[in-house]
């Protein structure tokens, strides 16, 4: 068997919405990762035609190219794009990473070497670090419903070798065993955007799993390049039911003071109406 036919094969998708020249050089990157065989799947959430038109053009073309004609938001787009893939393991990525050419192997190695390995996410290094962190507590989710970022426990990234074990791994970026992936049948369709990463990390954890970042494996992430496109009150109502539907799933003896929380905080910041052009349909970080 030649070294060829040996290297493990990984299913990515990125998730991509109006970020288009992002996500045709992430492709290109996975595409050339060292010791692995990554097949790249873009996935584009109804972005605007210009950019759609450059995806188009210069998607690589050994990705696949899914142009969906609906906002599907980040879990439902993942969800979709690796629906029929058949590697033995799965990497979920905003369109904005760029990982260092052994970044995949290096997280394939420690997701196999693992077996109730849950997500397993890189080094981002830099400022979106801090989005690898604990567990929010009951707490932690009240504060949230006022202040997105309350109790957020980031997790020092580790050293290169080092394997550190977190609560919750950043979804801008993981691997997972595919058949772990399917057990949990991927993201909750139900958030849209934001804790879809975070309900899986907790999922996971409950069942057992052991949700790890690889501090040799790093890639590059600025952060943000969709969520900066977004009017602020829409952002922050699209947080609001995400928030919402995480303490139902998660803290359901919160859910009498919840939607009085809630009332509140929107009386507070006065949101604006959502429409489907508007909603951003990946992860800022």
């Amino acid at each position: 068997m030649s070294p060829e036919t040996e290297r493990t094969a990984i299913d990515v998708v990125i998730v991509n919405w109006n970020t288009a020249e992002a996500a045709i050089e992430a492709a290109d990157v996975y595409l050339r990762s060292d010791a692995v065989e990554a097949r790249v799947t873009v996935i584009d959430n109804a972005s605007q035609q210009e950019q759609r038109r450059l995806l188009e053009e210069g998607c690589p073309e050994e990705a696949r190219l899914v142009l969906h004609e609906e906002n599907l938001g980040y879990g439902r787009a993942a969800n979709l794009a690796l629906g029929d893939g058949t590697a033995e393991l799965v990497c979920v990525s905003n369109a904005d990473v760029l990982p260092e050419p052994r970044a995949l192997a290096t997280l394939a190695a420690v997701a196999q070497k693992e077996p109730r390995a849950g997500m397993v996410g890189p080094a981002f290094g830099g400022k979106t670090d801090r989005y690898h962190s604990r567990l929010p507590t009951e707490i932690a989710m009240l504060g949230r419903i006022f202040a997105g970022s309350f109790a957020r426990g980031p997790v020092p990234p580790p050293a290169p070798g080092e394997v550190k074990a977190v609560g919750q791994p950043s979804g801008a970026c993981f691997m997972m065993h595919r058949d772990t992936w399917e057990l949990m049948q991927g993201f909750d369709d139900g958030f849209f955007l934001w804790y879809e990463d975070v309900d899986l990390a907790k999922r996971l954890h409950d069942e057992g799993y052991r949700n790890l970042v690889v501090g040799s494996a790093r890639v590059g992430h600025p952060g943000a390049s969709s969520f900066v496109q977004i009017e602020r009150p829409r952002l922050r109502a699209i947080r609001l039911v995400s928030v919402e539907r995480y303490i139902h799933k998660h803290h359901p003896r919160l859910s009498t003071i919840t939607p009085l929380l809630l009332g509140l905080s929107k009386r507070l910041r006065a949101t604006a109406p959502m429409t489907p052009e508007s909603r951003p349909g990946v992860r800022g970080g």
